[in-house]
């Protein structure tokens, strides 16, 4: 059922000064299909060739947590050929090309697969002995300023943060051979500008992408598993598969069981990679948006120290909706569109409020720091002081910590549609969230 805050019954697909981004034409599709099917024939025998090993590690180490399980392949391929979004709908050769998508995901599962069992067979014992301790954890909403703080927070010589690529590939032994062999040859720079070169304008104007530094971590599960296609499916099965605050009954051994050991074994690789900091021991730190995790994470690490950084919904909520609109995703398939984003963000964006204010108001547990953006904005050293002491309970300000924001612009978006051009009822919203609204105003106010 559609949001009653969502009040746009169809949205332009491009305003007069956006840039035009469409869907690969049905034509151009008609071509691509039997190409893609093609590479998958020579994937499938890598994938095979692979099987043996995968098989044998998995009876020995148990099954990776880096790959699809059956039941969710099962069910993105009925979901595929079964729902029927609102317009501009599924049509019926993108309904082919999803499904090479999901092929895909199974015909790597050997190769993901043997690649995280050869780091429990190299390094097992080394990782079982190097315990994740009292480790800090950033959960906070989507565009809330989350990333920017987390870098501040990175570069602390006694936290150790994966980078974006370690993320996407978290195996040590690729981690450790790399700037041996191909970094000698590609540097970090290089990387960098080869990366934002085949980006979208509209999006590196809209998210500062480093695969050196550290990103929402819950990324390596929805680019791994299969819940990323579901921007493809339409805004019902995206309210299942991208709910940050809520588990899908169906997603809970994704959530509570596979997301936990895969941040559990990556924190442990980062922690032996890294080696102790200049005072001992390190602690392992990432961010994300992954609230429905929050009970899961805190019963692994009961020591843990959760930080959320919580800002006026609005603002979030329309940045949010234009960010998603611009991330590369498949380009065949073009960008999510407009009213899906709306209509579905909007409910996702509401419910996440009401239950992130609850579960970092508890009393109790493991310890919870919230810093607001408000107050971050305009004083980045007393938010900064306020983390250090609640959450690495250090009282004196290391100098290597920021004072001042880095000038960043923020303004002349290419993309920017505002509430009103989203469909939203921004006055609605206030209203249904004034207490969130509330709680994310500066304290002396």
């Amino acid at each position: 059922m559609a949001s009653e805050l969502f009040i746009g019954s169809s949205l332009p697909d491009c305003l007069p000064d956006e840039p035009q981004r469409k869907r690969l034409p049905a034509l151009a599709l008609v071509f691509a299909l039997p190409m893609r099917a093609l590479a998958l024939l020579l994937l499938a025998v890598l994938s095979v060739m692979a099987a043996p090993l995968y098989l044998l590690g998995s009876a020995i180490w148990g099954r990776p947590p880096n790959v699809a399980r059956l039941p969710q392949v099962v069910r993105y391929l009925a979901w595929t050929w079964t729902v029927r979004p609102p317009s501009p709908g599924l049509p019926t050769l993108r309904r082919c090309w999803l499904t090479l998508s999901i092929v895909r995901k199974v015909l790597v599962i050997p190769l993901w697969g043997s690649a995280w069992l050869l780091d429990e067979a190299l390094y097992g014992r080394a990782l079982d002995a190097t315990p994740v301790t009292a480790p800090l954890i950033e959960i906070s909403a989507g565009r809330s300023g989350s990333t920017q703080i987390a870098r501040y927070l990175e570069d602390d010589p006694q936290l150790a943060a994966p980078g974006l690529l370690q993320y996407l590939f978290p195996y040590l032994w690729l981690w450790r051979l790399v700037p041996k062999t191909l970094g000698r040859i590609l540097t970090a720079e290089k990387v960098r500008r080869k990366v934002e070169s085949i980006l979208a304008p509209e999006f590196v104007q809209r998210h500062e992408m480093d695969p050196f530094r550290t990103d929402s971590f819950e990324g390596v599960l929805l680019l791994t598993h299969l819940n990323g296609l579901s921007f493809f499916l339409g805004p019902e099965v995206m309210s299942q598969e991208i709910h940050f605050s809520r588990i899908a009954s169906h997603n809970q051994a994704l959530w509570e069981e596979d997301f936990i050991e895969l941040t559990d074994r990556i924190g442990r690789k980062t922690l032996l990679d890294a080696g102790p900091g200049p005072d001992g021991p390190r602690r392992f730190f990432f961010k994300g948006h992954f609230l429905l995790a929050g009970p899961a994470l805190e019963r692994r690490y009961p020591d843990a120290r959760f930080l959320t950084m919580i800002r006026e919904p609005a603002s979030r909520l329309r940045s949010c909706i234009n960010f998603l609109r611009v991330n590369p995703m498949d380009p065949a398939l073009g960008p999510v569109p407009w009213p899906w984003l709306s209509r579905i963000v909007v409910d996702i964006e509401r419910e996440y409020c009401l239950i992130e204010k609850e579960w970092f108001s508890r009393e109790g547990g493991a310890r919870r720091c919230v810093v607001r953006f408000s107050e971050y904005r305009v004083d980045l050293e007393a938010a900064m002081r306020k983390v250090y002491s609640e959450c690495l309970d250090v009282e004196v300000l290391p100098p290597h910590v920021p004072r001042v924001h880095t000038p960043r612009k923020r303004t002349e978006y290419l993309v920017d549609r505002s509430l009103e051009n989203l469909g939203i009822d921004s006055e609605g919203l206030s209203e249904e969230l004034a207490d969130y609204i509330e709680w994310c105003r500066p304290r002396h106010e």
